[in-house]
């Protein structure tokens, strides 16, 4: 692998700056979509039906990235990884300009569709290219930062769909164009940023030919079980803090009595934790620290925020709690990634899409779950996900992984 570091130009601060607006970009183009959901079902469909539909099309979405991660970073590894990028980017644009367009359920699924078949291909690729161009002791900083670009693009999104919502709820035919753009839409400028960006990948160096079928080959019987475990690492990180996501808006609406602002607050001062430790604290933390204990310390932190939090009294405790999943979930995924990276060899794109499925199918599965923990107890979704990273932290002791 070291190697092939060599063989590609080096990751300059224009290119990895190219791959960091893509990262974030197609979040923004998931994260601008969500609050508009209801709005444009409700158009639609009948309004008993808007919930259904709303949980199915982000259901559809999930489920593309889960099923083709892996399959685009395989063809990032193959062909060539800014291909893979720009066609990600390309089509989850025109996902977008199609979202402003629609006119029937159909359309409405089939824009969904192609936003998670799309998008499904740019994170993958970006972290393959930034593995193959830089070392590994670089690695996990790197990815640190692409996914805090990502936390920010969540971040971004429902705002610029604030800023442009009259576009969205009441379009006036007349400022289309050509009868399609809507200039003042929000999906219009997210699918513009997006296209910006993919330009931009003419920016990035193109590399030697990419391995050919046999990839896996170069991978040690360790290797792949260490890919194992970093893989179910991922899984049980993101089913943590996506059961505190929707665990906290069942909680605060049911037992707290806590009001949208309030609730909002807390995913907030999650993604801001997320980001202020992957990109302030996480090179230092690493500089000092083993992985091994940096893994156990962010299992600890996470299964003790979400163990917590049904037993708080006070949104400020809330806040503290949030903020330890999030610092918990800050250290892992960069981690776990650099771990999944360092075990690859040639086949990049493939172990890195995997590790994409593995969150998303975390994702999924806590979405799925915390629901019908929480009819059952208010505080069982929070400690049954507690509990799992609590196992993490007892078998990343017991079983050294990096």
């Amino acid at each position: 692998m070291a190697d092939r570091a060599i063989q590609v130009t080096g990751l300059t601060p224009g290119r990895f700056a190219v791959l960091l607006a893509s990262a974030m970009t197609v979040s923004m183009a998931y994260g601008v979509t969500l609050p508009f959901l209801p709005f444009i079902l409700a158009r639609l469909v009948d309004s008993s039906t808007v919930p259904w539909h709303t949980g199915l099309l982000t259901a559809l979405y999930t489920l593309a990235l889960f099923l083709l991660s892996p399959l685009w970073g395989i063809l990032s590894d193959r062909l060539n990884r800014r291909i893979v990028i720009s066609l990600g980017l390309i089509g989850s644009g025109i996902s977008l300009v199609l979202l402003d367009n629609v006119s029937s359920l159909t359309m409405l699924y089939a824009s969904r569709m192609l936003s998670g078949i799309f998008s499904a291909a740019v994170l993958p690729a970006t972290l393959a290219y930034v593995a193959e161009t830089c070392g590994a002791a670089e690695r996990p900083r790197r990815f640190a930062m692409v996914a805090s670009f990502t936390s920010l693009g969540f971040m971004l999104g429902p705002m610029v769909g604030g800023w442009f919502s009259s576009m969205v709820l009441s379009p006036p035919a007349a400022m289309r164009l050509a009868g399609v753009l809507m200039p003042d839409s929000p999906f219009f400028v997210v699918a513009l940023v997006s296209a910006l960006c993919a330009s931009g990948m003419a920016l990035l160096s193109m590399p030697h030919q990419q391995p050919r079928p046999g990839m896996d080959e170069g991978i040690t019987l360790a290797g792949k079980e260490r890919i194992r475990w970093a893989l179910l690492f991922t899984l049980a990180t993101v089913f943590g803090v996506s059961t505190a996501e929707v665990g906290i808006t069942l909680l605060g609406k049911q037992s707290l009595s806590l009001d949208p602002g309030t609730i909002s607050q807390f995913f907030v001062v999650c993604s801001l934790v997320m980001i202020t430790v992957q990109i302030g604290l996480l090179p230092m933390l690493m500089r000092k620290f083993s992985i091994q204990t940096l893994l156990v310390f962010a299992f600890v932190s996470g299964a003790s925020g979400l163990g917590l939090i049904p037993f708080a009294k006070s949104t400020q405790a809330i806040d503290v709690l949030f903020g330890m999943i999030a610092a918990g979930t800050g250290i892992l995924i960069p981690i776990l990634a650099g771990v999944i990276s360092e075990a690859a060899g040639q086949a990049q794109g493939k172990a890195l899409g995997q590790q994409t499925s593995a969150a998303n199918l975390g994702q999924a599965v806590a979405a799925a779950s915390s629901g019908a923990l929480f009819m059952a107890a208010p505080a069982a979704p929070f400690l049954v996900a507690a509990s799992m990273l609590a196992a993490g932290a007892a078998i990343v002791r017991w079983r050294r992984i990096a």
